[in-house]
């Protein structure tokens, strides 16, 4: 049984416990009054689940003995949306103004470079509680396994874009577009569009129905210079003021796709498997060869009914981000907004935040929102102005992860630089 446990553990989140793990950061702090060349560069990251608390994460992310007090306090929020994601990204963008070279006023060319890894599923309940306790509590029942997915994908970008400076009341406004071409690196999916898992009372027999499909880039060719396929995606944003003074962001992130070559792997299935258990005559005299022929790709390999390379393509997680921004007097401004990330299993994220400004030059952020990848989400961040040349910010959303990681769900940190020339 524990074989059969490892085996659907593989399938079905294969190398959740490596990926690294980025929710919508609003780093708005300091407004632009003029157009600058600038150099800026900012990391980030974010993870969560919707089931599993800020403890119950970290050790399964990152190894650790998981408590029965964690799995208990997971089973009671299972429902039939139950998700896990995140993202890790590295950015480094230079804006650069086009009147001294191009005569274009009002115009910034903005060249960059960005590292971006992601990661997000869905699983059932049924297959939440059988892998972390096995199927002894099943015997006798048929457990469902459908409607599961796992997406992972690693890959850097150049970034090239063109951003325009909107004056209005002497007030700065943006807008612009920014083509990104992708060197896709790594990638895993998979669907189980419908699965059951049988149990005999007694544990003797057990039955497996699967019907899947999962794609990963080339296996043989991995690490941070591994060339493993090539996209494109584009980034379109605009900022405009309402009568009385109040401005509204949109913007749409990543809108693209990424070709997969054709030394990838595309593994189906959609059959029925019968279980019994393996023999070993002595526990003390375990052969090397049936070690051996346990490993992940011996167990993919036993149960696919097609097994082929050859080249796919992928959507990239579309983002759409709305804001609405107030500025109440010179030491308080106030933002509402929504985030969504089509086709990763997000949960739409509804956030507010409050900016306090000690003086024009430092500003602290308190961040409260609902959704994403976990729940109710606290955060808080600081930014510093460092004699006009220089804007410094840090800070999480999740603030409470790291004070109360039972009572957390998600997990983020993100920090930046920004240099004026």
């Amino acid at each position: 049984m524990s074989i059969l446990k490892k085996t659907l553990f593989i399938i079905v989140i294969i190398v959740t416990s490596q990926f690294s793990i980025c929710a919508q950061n609003n780093t708005d702090f300091f407004v632009d009054s003029t157009q600058h060349l600038s150099l800026s560069f900012d990391a980030n990251y974010t993870y969560g689940s919707s089931v599993m608390n800020g403890e119950f994460l970290n050790k399964f992310i990152f190894g650790g003995k998981i408590e029965r007090e964690h799995k208990d306090q997971a089973y009671k929020k299972l429902s039939d949306n139950n998700r896990l994601g995140g993202d890790l990204n590295y950015r480094l963008n230079v804006d650069i103004p086009l009147d001294s070279i191009f005569g274009k006023k009002n115009i910034s060319f903005r060249v960059g470079l960005e590292i971006l890894e992601h990661m997000d599923g869905e699983f059932s309940s049924d297959l939440f509680k059988f892998t972390f306790d096995g199927n002894k509590q099943f015997a006798g029942e048929s457990i469902g396994i459908g409607g599961t997915n796992y997406n992972y994908y690693k890959y850097q970008q150049l970034n090239l874009g063109f951003i325009n400076h909107k004056y209005f009341d002497e007030k700065l406004l943006k807008e612009g577009v920014v083509f990104s071409l992708i060197m896709a690196q790594e990638h895993r999916a998979i669907t189980v569009s419908e699965g059951s898992i049988f149990t005999e009372e007694l544990g003797r027999e057990i039955d497996v129905d699967l019907n899947y499909l999962y794609n990963a880039s080339d296996t043989a060719n991995k690490g941070i210079g591994a060339f493993n396929g090539f996209g494109v995606s584009t980034d379109l944003f605009t900022e405009f003021f309402l009568k009385n003074g109040d401005k509204i962001y949109l913007g749409v992130e990543d809108l693209g796709f990424i070709y997969w070559n054709r030394n990838s792997l595309e593994v189906k299935t959609d059959s029925s498997f019968h279980f019994e258990g393996i023999v070993v005559d002595n526990i003390f005299d375990l052969n090397d060869s049936l070690l051996s022929n346990i490993s992940q790709d011996s167990i993919i390999n036993s149960i696919s009914t097609s097994n082929e390379e050859g080249d796919y393509s992928i959507a990239l997680p579309t983002a759409v981000n709305i804001n609405y921004t107030k500025v109440l007097n010179e030491k308080w401004k106030i933002n509402i907004g929504v985030y969504h990330k089509i086709l990763s299993n997000y949960f739409p994220l509804i956030s507010t935040n409050y900016y306090y400004y000690f003086n024009k030059k430092f500003v602290a952020k308190v961040h409260i929102s609902y959704g994403g990848y976990g729940k109710l989400n606290t955060g808080l961040a600081f930014a510093k102005s460092v004699a006009n040349y220089f804007d410094i910010f840090i800070g999480t959303n999740n603030i409470e992860s790291f004070i109360v990681p039972n009572s957390s769900y998600s997990s983020s940190g993100f920090v930046g630089l920004k240099a004026y020339f």
